[in-house]
């Protein structure tokens, strides 16, 4: 009797899902302030302080390329201890950076406190960190998986946008950061704590799976994707060697020129092209929303169709929808433009997740944060050169015309270059020569 008890009783929810969840929470706060927030920031800080949205924007550049370099850093320490140390460290240095920004007077001030010190924490306890933490403890459901925990990255722009907009107004640009600094260190502290490494230091398998027994056939839940094309671990020194691991470089790093330069230039330019501030970013909050809402389907289609040629589409679209924006905006017409910038959410909601989704399937769980360090700074090159070549030549031409008909061809080409991007072939183990019979020497002599 008590066996059979024992045995209705429903099975504990999988660990895996607390990951994903804390993932959720820390790229809200991640991309939400160190993404979204700079484009509200922009013109009440240039305006108040004196400065040209050139130097604010060369800013965001150096906060972008200092991901980058500290990322070389934290992949490998991410393998061998795990997110939580890194998470509570950024954490506690993001919010005091953040904190501290609603007190710059100079310049150089703003450069110290945002370009090195909320990229460091940022970085201590976003994207990089939480992402391939998901893909170490989901193999079958990984796409689904990484989806859901990129939500939080459209929940930034979904709901931290507009509420930096609205305490801007009714308090101020500086009230505003001391906001976000508290928030930053009651949402990232106690949800590092949940953090592990991976499922084997817990005792369990991925996806939550139960071990087969030896003999038994494999289970028809434990079917890979289409996605999934092995899970060969892959080391650094191997991937490097391959071309895949240089076009998906390319071919992200090409398609996501623009995508931190239109989400900074965004309100500046609904504003210059006669929408109120309040509009803009409403506007900026529905791209969100339509990126938010687009999670929801790239997780089933990654089990039917590879992340790579879902990537190429979305990336496409999105070329297609900044280009009609350039030919909508200056019309004014706020329903068009909602439009034009839902359908631009919808081709780049799939970014993070179709991209985290490649690697992992591509190289595997066991080095997966050493491979990603190494892919960093030569992505980030690329997203790091858009929001200061906005910067730069709207300064030149005194609109965004030029570059975001630039940033429309890049989601063109970065989409043929991940077409290309084949799965890589998984190197064979050297073969052992074979030793002639005649050469053997038995232990008593001939």
């Amino acid at each position: 009797m008590r066996s059979s008890v024992l045995s209705s009783r429903p099975a504990r929810p999988f660990y895996g899902w607390n990951i994903v969840g804390v993932a959720i929470i820390a790229q809200f706060i991640a991309i939400g302030i160190g993404v979204f927030g700079p484009g509200v920031f922009l013109r009440p800080m240039t305006k108040d302080l004196g400065w040209s949205r050139e130097s604010y924007s060369a800013v965001q550049t150096l906060t972008t390329a200092g991901g980058g370099i500290f990322a070389i850093f934290i992949g490998s320490v991410l393998d061998r201890r795990g997110p939580r140390p890194l998470m509570l460290i950024g954490g506690i240095i993001a919010g005091a950076s953040v904190l501290a920004t609603a007190f710059v007077q100079e310049f150089w001030q703003f450069v110290l406190l945002r370009g090195l010190g909320q990229t460091l924490g940022f970085a201590l306890c976003g994207g990089l960190v939480v992402n391939v933490t998901v893909a170490k403890w989901f193999v079958r459901r990984r796409g689904t998986a990484i989806a859901m925990a990129s939500i939080g990255i459209s929940l930034g722009g979904v709901l931290m946008a507009p509420l930096i907009g609205w305490w801007i107004s009714a308090l101020g640009w500086r009230e505003a950061w001391v906001i976000l600094g508290v928030l930053t260190w009651v949402l990232i502290l106690p949800a590092a704590l949940v953090m592990r490494r991976s499922p084997e230091d817990m005792g369990l398998r991925p996806d939550g799976d139960i071990a087969p027994k030896p003999g038994d056939a494999p289970s028809p839940s434990r079917k890979a994707s289409r996605t999934t094309v092995s899970e060969d671990e892959w080391t650094r020194t191997q991937a490097v060697r391959t071309s895949a691991l240089w076009l998906v470089i390319c071919g992200y790093g090409v398609a996501t020129l623009g995508l931190q330069a239109m989400i900074l230039h965004m309100i500046p330019y609904l504003t210059d092209e006669g929408f109120t501030t309040a509009r803009a970013a409403l506007l900026l909050s529905l791209f969100s929303w339509a990126s938010l809402i687009s999670k929801f389907a790239w997780g089933p289609l990654m089990d039917r169709i590879h992340a790579r040629y879902l990537s190429a589409a979305g990336f496409v679209l999105s070329g297609v929808a900044i280009a009609a924006l350039v030919l909508v905006a200056p019309g004014g017409q706020f329903v068009t433009v909602a439009a034009v910038l839902a359908v631009y959410g919808l081709g780049m909601g799939g970014t993070a997740p179709l991209q985290e989704t490649v690697w992992a399937s591509y190289f595997g769980r066991t080095h997966l944060g050493a491979i990603r360090s190494v892919a960093m700074p030569f992505s980030i090159v690329f997203s790091a050169g858009g929001p200061l070549l906005g910067g730069v030549l709207y300064e030149r031409t005194g609109n965004y015309t030029l570059p975001f008909m630039l940033f429309a061809g890049a989601g063109a080409i970065g989409g043929l270059l991940l077409l290309v991007a084949r799965p890589p072939r998984y190197p064979a183990p050297a073969a052992v020569p074979a030793v002639p019979v005649e050469s053997v020497v038995s232990p008593g002599g001939r």
